[in-house]
């Protein structure tokens, strides 16, 4: 009898915690996709340069589109879910990014190319912001870090796919048959986040959306949270840069091999990121006291081991060398993101955690999207001004052009150690 009566009480809470669970699987489903269509240029780069018969420069507009996407709709989408919530938000971004997925293989131009890659992007935006407020809403704060890693790996999955996977399947499909059918997986996963979500709770309705911008408006004054910001876009723009767009091109031209195997050392690197992710997420929710130091320390390690990818290092010792960095580069960003996170948490409100990630993605945004035309002129620049590799192709990128990378990068992450500075005192007073 007291069996059956223990039943009856914590049987509820278990129907609850099954049903946060399958929202989250929705969700974090939606964000692998997304992840993957902001990495997939890496894997694509052969077959869109001879498609549409444009270089460096074409790739750098490829990123640069989805980049510029996913900043326009940084702060609407941050304000959207904190007014909305968030099911509305997710089910509206699944529409656009599979829409645009289908725009994006089926575009017979770069001009459409760009368009449909912006679409994907701004409905690829709103994912991230509307994961985390789920996970603030349907988990307990002590387990803030853990899941909000765990949600980070979700995104990993997705970038695992975008590397060999993907690249295979290029390889035997073409990249526009792949991207049809990423555009029909996300038309399920819409009819199982339509299904597996909640209604919004009702304090949402009682918001008004002006409300949410004063509210906002006041967080932005404190300089702690563009510290915050600037630690965040450093991380995403030079991990993103190197892991989603240059990282397979520049280890096939190391060592004259396809793309396919080119992309081992990626995926070693996203299976670090999930690694990492979840471990430091965990240890993040442990060292509150200590997220400016932690975030300092991690963002010299990941410039040494960029530094170590340097051409003749590189070359010399080999591919397994190359692949065991980027595994560590993996271990490193995945580590970064549930810092970053527990930041947002402490120096946002939790009503306004949504509007603390976009106003972090939207920095990430710009500045990546800034850097991308700027590194891929510079690596074709310098590639040329070398003249090794650049003797019968004049849109080749050789050593020097991929040093001319690894130089940049150094340096966009140096506001990854200014930005933890002007945090701290925010942070201790919490």
């Amino acid at each position: 009898m007291s069996m059956l009566g223990q039943q009856a009480v914590f049987t509820p809470t278990s129907r609850l915690t099954d049903r946060a669970y399958l929202a989250w699987s929705a969700v974090a489903i939606a964000y692998a996709i997304a992840f993957l269509q902001r990495v997939s240029p890496q894997s694509i780069t052969q077959g869109f340069m001879l498609d549409f018969n444009t270089d460096a420069a074409g790739v750098a507009m490829l990123a640069s589109s989805y980049f510029w996407g996913y900043t326009l709709m940084q702060i609407p989408a941050g304000l959207l879910v904190d007014r909305f919530g968030v099911k509305r938000v997710v089910l509206v971004s699944m529409v656009a990014s599979s829409l645009g997925s289908a725009a994006f293989a089926l575009a017979p131009n770069l001009l459409d190319v760009f368009a449909a890659r912006l679409i994907v992007a701004c409905g690829d935006a709103l994912v991230f912001t509307a994961l985390l407020k789920l996970v603030a809403q349907s988990f307990a704060d002590e387990r803030f870090g853990m899941m909000s890693g765990i949600s980070q790996v979700s995104g990993y999955v997705g970038g695992v796919i975008a590397t060999t996977p993907l690249a295979a399947a290029v390889s035997g499909f073409g990249w526009r048959a792949c991207f049809l059918f990423i555009a029909c997986v996300g038309l399920v996963n819409l009819a199982f986040a339509k299904v597996a979500l909640k209604p919004d709770p009702i304090s949402h309705s009682n918001k008004t959306l002006k409300g949410v911008v004063i509210a906002a408006r006041q967080s932005l004054a404190h300089v702690a949270n563009w510290g915050c910001a600037m630690t965040f876009a450093s991380h995403f723009a030079v991990v993103t840069t190197l892991s989603g767009v240059w990282g397979i091109p520049m280890v096939a031209h190391f060592f004259h091999i396809s793309p396919t195997a080119a992309g081992t050392p990626l995926l070693a690197f996203m299976i670090g990121n999930a690694l990492g992710s979840i471990f430091l997420g965990h240890a993040a929710d442990r060292a509150a006291g200590n997220l400016d130091r932690a975030l300092i320390r991690i963002c010299l390690l990941r410039m040494l081991l960029i530094a170590m990818l340097l051409p003749a290092v590189a070359r010399t010792f080999g591919f397994v060398y190359v692949t065991v960095v980027f595994t560590a580069l993996g271990l490193v960003a995945g580590g970064t993101v549930p810092l970053v996170l527990k930041c947002v948490k402490k120096l946002y409100t939790a009503d306004l955690i949504g509007v603390g990630a976009s106003v972090n993605t939207t920095a990430a945004g710009i500045f990546a999207g800034i850097a991308q035309p700027i590194i891929g002129f510079a690596m074709l620049a310098a590639s040329q001004v070398s003249g090794t590799d650049a003797v019968h192709n004049s849109a080749a990128i050789g050593d020097a052009g991929y040093a001319a990378l690894i130089a940049i990068l150094l340096l966009m992450s140096l506001p990854g150690i200014a930005g933890p500075l002007l945090m701290r005192s925010k942070l201790i007073a919490r």
